[in-house]
């Protein structure tokens, strides 16, 4: 078995997969969940640092710490739906590189890849319901929402593959 025995949306479903994986962890390292500007001091942070600099050069970060419930909610949402994509990827390398006719792997794929989306759309309904409104979006919640529709995506794709559909393209 090789990559080019799988069929052509498992293969997208492989692409979709790391490139879903690489969107969220930026999503998640990068401190620009939402960003503020109150005149003389700039703040912007993610789930898990807050970073705020002064006009002309001084700038410090800290951790999150004692943070709300609902900002705890969507870091532990995020953060398992990050490693529910590394056992998607896992499984799919598995059954693209190795053993493309175990449709049960196939199958826990596809059931992953959707849990993992809903875990990652559920953490931003989370953030997006109960941050606070004087912050603005910025570009790593953006990935995040990139990471979740990749996901879903890739569960559509894998439950394809696993009902034999993508033969005819490859």
């Amino acid at each position: 078995m090789s990559f080019s025995d799988s069929s052509c949306f498992l293969k997208i479903t492989f692409i979709l997969l790391i490139k879903a994986f690489i969107s969220q962890v930026l999503a998640l390292a990068i401190p620009y969940w939402f960003s503020m500007d109150a005149g003389i001091t700039k703040f912007h942070g993610s789930l898990f640092r807050i970073c705020y600099g002064v006009k002309g050069g001084y700038k410090d970060c800290f951790d999150v710490n004692d943070a709300p419930s609902w900002w705890e909610a969507t870091q532990a949402f995020e953060v398992i739906g990050t490693l529910l994509i590394i056992a998607a990827l896992i499984l799919t390398i598995v059954v693209v590189f190795f053993k493309s006719d175990m449709k049960i792997l196939k199958l826990v794929a596809w059931i992953l890849s959707f849990c993992a989306c809903g875990f990652i759309i559920v953490g931003i309904i989370i953030y997006g319901a109960k941050r606070y409104s004087t912050f603005k979006y910025s570009g790593a919640f953006a990935l995040a929402i990139i990471a979740g529709i990749k996901m879903g995506v890739a569960g559509i794709l894998g439950l394809m593959d696993w009902m034999n559909k993508g033969k005819q393209f490859a």
